[in-house]
């Protein structure tokens, strides 16, 4: 039986996100913290910042009474989005030493199921769909250079 789009999306979206958790199943917990330079920010914090993404700008605006995971994360996970609220300094991610790595796998699980629920109902806003797009080809472009 051949996947309808609506199915597909869910289907890349899961694999994306499960593609980017191999990419780091080789560290260890230490190595999520390690921010090499000023522009280049920890592992733990591009993890939860691809997240904050999904639960700022698809989950908060389509999934009605949608409850933020934590709500300080609005802020420490945000990066240069200024029109949604301060950024955290980039130079400065290497520094947040909480959420601990498995509170940020929970959040990217937390926001991974509400995003199953959304794609579930087939939802045909074209707001909505052009932010998905936008994720999956960014994502595949990425996927594909490594």
């Amino acid at each position: 039986m051949p996947l309808t789009k609506d199915k597909e999306v869910q289907k890349e979206y899961q694999n994306i996100r499960e593609y980017t958790e191999k990419l780091v199943s080789n560290l260890e917990t230490e190595d999520f913290v390690v921010q090499a330079a000023t522009h280049v920010s920890p592992a733990k914090w591009h993890l939860a910042h691809t997240t904050w993404f999904f639960e700022k700008f698809i989950l908060e605006a389509f999934l009605p009474h949608y409850v933020h995971f934590n709500n300080e994360f609005l802020y420490l996970f945000n990066s240069y989005y200024e029109t949604v609220g301060t950024p955290h300094p980039q130079a400065r991610r290497g520094l947040i030493t909480r959420p601990t790595v498995e509170e940020t796998y929970s959040y990217r699980h937390y926001v991974d199921e509400h995003m199953s629920q959304l794609l579930d109902e087939k939802n045909d806003n074209e707001e909505f769909q052009e932010l998905v797009e936008i994720d999956y080809s960014m994502n595949n472009s990425i996927r594909s250079l490594s």
